[in-house]
C-alpha cells in the first residue's frame, strides 16, 4: 500500500531512547509525527500503541492482538521469538527485523572471549585482584588462535563478520549453513568435523531445526581443549550437559551470549561454571545501536511511504 507523503502516519517508538537519540530520531523523521515511548507495558503507553500506524521497537505480543490499526511493526532486534505466537496468515501488519545489524559487534564478542580463554585472561584478572604473581608457571597453559581449527555455525551477518575477523589469524575455517553459502550443510557432516575443531561457533536463528542442536551427545564430541561459542540462540544449547563438560574437564572453556533463561537465575550452575564467560546477551550492543536501529527503521520509512517493499521482512514460522 502507497502512503504520499502528505499523507500524516501515526508513529510509535517503543524505545528507551536518551536524549540525543531522540533529538537525531526527530531529525531523521522530518515532519513525520511520532509519540516516543518509554519500552514500558503502561496503560498510556498501551493506548498510543493502538493508535499507531507504524510501532518502532518490540512492544508486548498482547498489544498487537488488539492494534487493529497497524500496518507495520519494525523490531529493534533481529530474533523474534516471542512473536512467533501470533498467526502470519491473520496479521493486518508486516513485520521487519534488524537482521544483519549486529554482526560486527558479535562477531567482536565471540572473538574477544575466544581470545580471553585462550591467554587465560580471566585468571589474570583473578590475579590482580588477589595480588597473585605466576610469572613463568603458567605460560604451559597459554594457548592461541593462530593456526586453529575453526567451524563456524551460520552464515550469515555473525558468521560471515567472524569469519573475516579471523583472516589474520592463519586459521582453517569451514562454515555450516544453507546449501550454496556454506563448506557444508548437514548433521552428519557437523558430527563427522566437530572431534577435530579448536573452536565452534554457533551464530544459529531459533528454528525447529536448530532446537537442541547441541544436546548431550552432540557435545560430547568436542574434543577436551575445544572452546565453545554461542552467539545466537540460547535454546540451541543442552546447558545440563554443557555445565557437566566443563565441569568434569572435558571442554576448554565456552563464550556464552545467550542462555536458555534470561535474565539468568542467580542460582544457576552456570554462573560458576569453570572456563564459562557469560557475557548476558549484550554481544549486540555498541555506543549507537540506537542510532543504527533509526537508521534502519528510517530507510524502509522512505520505501513505505513510496510503495515499495520493504527490506527485512521476516517469516514467523520460518524462524527468520
Amino acid at each position: 500500500m502507497r502512503y504520499p507523503a502528505s499523507t500524516p502516519l501515526m508513529i510509535y517508538v517503543h524505545l528507551p531512547l536518551e536524549n540525543d537519540d531522540a533529538d537525531y530520531l526527530r531529525k531523521r523523521l522530518g515532519p513525520e509525527t511520532f509519540n516516543l515511548g518509554a519500552e514500558s507495558a503502561s496503560e498510556g503507553e498501551h493506548r498510543l500503541a493502538l493508535q499507531a500506524d507504524i510501532i518502532l521497537g518490540n512492544p508486548p505480543v498482547e498489544w498487537l492482538r488488539e492494534a487493529t490499526r497497524l500496518r507495520w511493526l519494525q523490531l529493534k532486534s533481529a530474533g523474534f521469538s516471542e512473536y512467533t505466537e501470533l498467526q502470519e496468515a491473520d496479521l493486518p501488519f508486516t513485520i521487519t527485523n534488524c537482521t544483519g545489524l549486529f554482526g560486527v559487534p558479535v562477531a567482536e564478542t565471540a572473538l574477544a572471549g575466544i581470545l580471553s580463554l585462550l591467554r587465560e585472561i580471566p585468571t589474570f584478572v583473578q590475579d590482580k585482584y588477589m595480588q597473585r604473581w605466576r610469572g613463568a608457571d603458567i605460560r604451559p597453559q597459554l594457548g592461541k588462535l593462530t593456526g586453529s581449527w575453526v567451524i563456524i555455525l551460520g552464515s550469515g551477518s555473525i558468521g560471515g563478520t567472524f569469519r573475516k575477523l579471523l583472516s589474520g589469524f592463519d586459521c582453517r575455517i569451514e562454515t555450516m549453513g544453507r546449501r550454496g553459502d556454506a563448506d557444508f550443510y548437514t548433521r552428519d557432516e557437523l558430527d563427522a568435523r566437530l572431534p577435530t575443531a579448536d573452536i565452534v561457533v554457533a551464530a544459529l536463528p531459533e528454528t525447529e531445526a536448530t532446537v537442541g542442536l547441541f544436546d548431550a551427545q552432540r557435545l560430547a564430541l568436542l574434543s577436551p581443549t575445544c572452546i565453545f561459542a554461542n552467539v545466537g540462540r540460547g535454546s540451541l544449547v543442552d546447558e545440563t550437559a554443557l555445565l557437566a563438560q566443563l565441569q568434569a574437564g572435558r571442554l576448554g572453556g565456552a563464550v556464552l551470549d545467550v542462555t536458555r533463561q534470561e535474565p539468568l537465575p542467580a542460582d544457576d550452575p552456570l554462573w560458576r561454571a569453570p572456563r564459562t564467560l557469560l557475557t548476558q546477551h549484550s554481544a549486540g550492543g555498541a555506543w549507537d545501536e540506537n542510532r543504527r536501529i533509526i537508521d534502519r527503521f528510517v530507510d524502509n520509512l522512505v520505501r513505505y511511504r513510496s510503495g515499495q517493499p520493504l527490506k527485512h521482512v521476516i517469516e514467523l514460522e520460518r524462524g527468520y
